[in-house]
């Protein structure tokens, strides 16, 4: 009973897979009548753990009945998302072989076919197909989106620009400021070789795209902006624009403390200190605490004007508090201890997949999101 739950769950699946993401239910539920007795046997080969016995299965199957085109290419979405891309790989190439496939399942199947060499990191075959593909008007949609993908993996931003344009163009792009982190890409590279009229111009164009959308504020501009600024030897334009990413954009203080600082100077140091203190205790505890964890990084926590802040922190925080309460007299001690935790800590975490990194990116490693890192608890006592 239990191994016949499980076939008509993993046929659920298909069943939802086929509907929600390829938009063909109501033909499957049609055809599902006239589906070959062996797949519900190959189906017990999938969910047994014996995946080759099942993929051998239903290839065959797709040779003896043209009715299973449909479920075929559930399967190899199957395969794809449980990251068995090989087997995904020769369903689609099945596909494409027979040569009766009508014209509108095979470009079904080219699409398909490039997702799964995307996936598998085979980038120059995906191009190529999905470039194909983006030619049929009713998958352009979806071709421009996962080649756009591919020309990120190739760090090919101009690439990914246009093809993100043309997305606009016809109303599919995805939502976020991701046109302006594709111009801030071309910057960063163009201040790499030396050319910083070029990213002031791209810069320009990213700060202009970010105030025309709808999203959450957009510093790397600024960031990028202050960084010309310091090549230059334009310190306060510079302190200026930090001091604004980090007022705008709390986030950042971890990676941008220790920049600021060294563009301040002794002299200045204590001043811009203050004024971040001020400005985290109005926000809120957590962001207070953000700052501590900063200074503690970038090994300024001996400075009188942030000794109050990080009393109140280590006092109040449920985690650090025992700590403090234990050797409240031991501040420098229990400041260093903490600074060596933080060194080796996962600082941020990625809201959309949950990756952790101990360094922060504009763009998440893992899923490949924009402006999904967040900061979390780094400090776990043992």
């Amino acid at each position: 009973m239990l191994l016949l739950a499980w076939v008509l769950g993993i046929a659920a699946l298909v069943t939802g897979i086929l509907a929600g993401h390829f938009g063909w239910g109501r033909r499957w539920l049609r055809s599902s009548s006239k589906l070959h007795p062996d797949y519900l046997a190959g189906l017990n080969f999938l969910v047994t753990e014996q995946p080759d016995r099942a993929l051998d299965m239903f290839l065959r199957l797709m040779d003896a009945d043209a009715d299973t085109v449909e479920t075929h290419f559930a399967l190899g979405a199957l395969y794809r998302r449980r990251g068995e891309v090989e087997r995904a790989i020769r369903i689609h190439q099945s596909l494409l072989a027979r040569g009766e496939l009508p014209q509108e399942c095979r470009e079904q199947a080219l699409l398909a076919l490039a997702r799964d060499y995307l996936r598998a990191g085979v980038l120059d075959r995906a191009e190529a197909l999905l470039r194909e593909v983006s030619e049929v008007p009713r998958l352009r949609a979806s071709a421009l989106d996962a080649l756009r993908g591919v020309y990120e993996l190739q760090h090919d931003w101009q690439q990914a620009l246009g093809a993100l344009r043309s997305l606009e163009r016809m109303k599919a792009a995805p939502s976020g400021n991701i046109a302006a982190h594709y111009l801030c890409e071309l910057a960063a590279a163009a201040i790499g070789v030396g050319d910083t009229e070029e990213a002031r111009r791209l810069l320009r164009q990213a700060r202009a795209q970010a105030a025309s959308s709808a999203d959450a504020a957009f510093p790397r501009a600024a960031l990028l902006r202050a960084e010309i600024a310091r090549h230059a030897g334009e310190r306060a334009l510079a302190i200026r624009l930090l001091r604004a990413a980090i007022q705008q954009t709390p986030l950042l203080l971890q990676v941008e403390l220790p920049n600021l600082l060294a563009l301040a100077g002794a002299a200045e140091r204590d001043a811009v200190l203050k004024e971040l203190a001020e400005q985290a205790a109005a926000r809120d505890f957590e962001e207070l605490k953000k700052l501590v964890f900063a200074v503690l990084s970038a090994e300024v926590s001996a400075a009188d004007v942030l000794r109050p802040c990080i009393e109140k922190v280590l006092s109040e925080d449920p985690t650090l508090r025992a700590v403090w309460q234990v050797t409240p007299e031991h501040y420098e001690r229990i400041t260093h201890e903490l600074r060596a935790l933080l060194a080796n800590a996962e600082k941020y975490l990625c809201a959309e997949c949950g990756f952790s990194a101990r360094s922060f990116y504009w763009q998440c490693p893992a899923c490949h999101a924009w402006d999904s890192f967040e900061t979390f608890a780094v400090i776990k006592l043992r």
